[in-house]
Formats: C-alpha cells, structure tokens, sequence
C-alpha cells in the first residue's frame, strides 16, 4: 500500500518486521522478548512508533497500558522487533525512524 501524500504509509515490510505479531497483551507476553533491541508498532496501512528497549517486552506492554495519543483510531496494530545489544540499538532506532517514517516519530519514551 502506498499513498504519496503521506510519507509514512507501508510500501514495503522491512524484512525483519515481516513476521509481525498482534499488538495485544497476549501477543506481547508470548512473543516478545524481555532482551534489549529494537521494535516497531504499526497499522496494516502505517509505521506507527520505533522505539529502543534493553526489555523490549516491558516497553509495549508500557505501550499498551498508556497508549500513545498518535495510536488513536489507527484501527487493529502489529509489532515486530529486531534483539540488539546495548552499543547499537540507538543508532538502529534512528536509521529505522529516518526510513520508515513512524508518525509517532516525535515521541520520547518513558524510560
């Protein structure tokens, strides 16, 4: 799908994400990973959020209980991660949001 008038619309599934998981508290308790990495929040029409965790579980399930405002009306999400270490997690976050474009882009998280 694409759509030129938004940058952040999914044209392609960066292959790492291509195995997405429901972003639900199921999902995240039975599929992601409480090791440091990156991970993607997105809809089946756009990136979402990028975000870097050394406990990617305990980020979306944060995530989940306080919800971005930008998630609102995004309809049924997907996550998928990348594992990292500590040294290049950083620099991956900020190479995945200048490509993908999330439109939570702005958003800080919590730590």
């Amino acid at each position: 799908q694409t759509d030129s008038s938004q940058g952040n619309t999914i044209s392609h599934m960066d292959q790492a994400f291509a195995d997405g998981y429901t972003f639900g508290y199921a999902g995240v308790q039975q599929k992601a990973p409480e090791e440091s990495g990156v991970y993607v929040i997105y809809s089946a029409a756009r990136w979402i959020h990028v975000g870097d965790s050394d406990d990617i579980r305990r980020s979306l399930l944060r995530h989940l209980n306080e919800a971005l405002p930008c998630m609102d009306g995004e309809g049924p999400l997907s996550f998928g991660f990348e594992l990292r270490g500590d040294a290049d997690r950083a620099a991956r976050r900020r190479a995945l949001v200048a490509e993908l474009a999330p439109s939570c882009a702005g958003h800080v998280d919590p730590a």
